[in-house]
């Protein structure tokens, strides 16, 4: 589940762990109540939905009066009264009947996908931090944090937003020093987000996926001299005269800009380590 970052964010991704505990004890005190005759499932059971009930008229009784308050109590209250009733048919039917079993299975995996004390969260306006809204304003804060400082590059903001994520490609990554390599083709660095630690494993087929491009032409290599934290991304086909700064220069440098010359020398240096001064 999604850290949506402020305290009442927290605190409701809490409250819906607390609710699915909540189903999964219900469910199972439904189940002995069907399959045994013993008062305490019965006695448990019905005090945890009494409980249940009598909160969520409590807390409707904090909601301005009105349709939404009547439509949030009603879904609020729909799986405490609604175990209830379950239960007490059991306890007042004799024997085992499968269709007990079937209600409790339907009453459990529609309390689980529906979540209607969450809904009556969100409809009474109590719940924005899980709205959709405000996830897809949280998913797109957290890509924003991904982006390296001064990187506006259209593919380093693609990657936090779509590879980058929680679940993604390689999650936890920057892609910073994106350079084309060709018409075809791009070389960049992918990089832990938190330092000392390793980029994660790529999955090759699971890139070509959102790139759309060939899986052929598509690698993460190591980058010589470098730790775990860094690799380097190839896509595409690389031109010789992209990758050749003599050729680069003859073709693409001095027609446009400075007829007649050529460059002797090229000097590497590593900005990641070094300061140019």
């Amino acid at each position: 589940m999604m850290s949506l970052g402020p305290l009442r964010g927290r605190i409701a991704v809490a409250r819906g762990y607390v609710g699915r505990t909540a189903t999964l004890a219900t469910t199972a005190g439904l189940a002995g109540g069907a399959l045994t005759t013993e008062p305490l499932p019965f006695a448990v059971t019905l005090s945890g939905a009494g409980a249940a009930t009598a909160w969520g008229l409590l807390w409707s009784a904090t909601l301005p009066s009105g349709r939404i308050r009547d439509a949030a109590t009603a879904l609020y209250l729909a799986s405490p009264v609604s175990a209830a009733g379950l239960l007490v048919t059991e306890r007042l039917v004799h024997g085992l009947h499968w269709w007990e079993l079937a209600l409790d299975a339907a009453w459990a995996v529609v309390t689980w996908k529906v979540r209607p004390a969450r809904m009556a969260r969100v409809l009474a306006g109590r719940e924005r931090s899980l709205t959709p809204e405000a996830v897809q304003q949280v998913q797109e804060q957290q890509a924003a944090a991904l982006v390296p400082a001064g990187s506006t590059h259209p593919m380093s903001i693609w990657w936090a937003q779509r590879v980058a994520v929680e679940g993604g490609v390689a999650p936890g990554t920057v892609l910073t020093d994106v350079q084309r390599t060709g018409e075809k083709g791009m070389t960049a660095l992918i990089r832990a987000a938190v330092p000392g630690t390793p980029v994660p494993t790529i999955s090759i087929t699971a890139l070509s996926a959102l790139l759309d491009w060939d899986e052929e032409e598509i690698s993460v290599e190591k980058v010589s001299g470098r730790g775990a934290g860094v690799r380097r991304l190839h896509v595409g086909t690389a031109d010789q005269a992209a990758l050749d700064p003599y050729a680069h220069w003859v073709k693409n440098i001095a027609p446009k800009g400075m007829p007649g010359t050529v460059i002797t020398g090229v000097r590497i240096i590593d900005t990641d380590t070094k300061e140019l001064h």
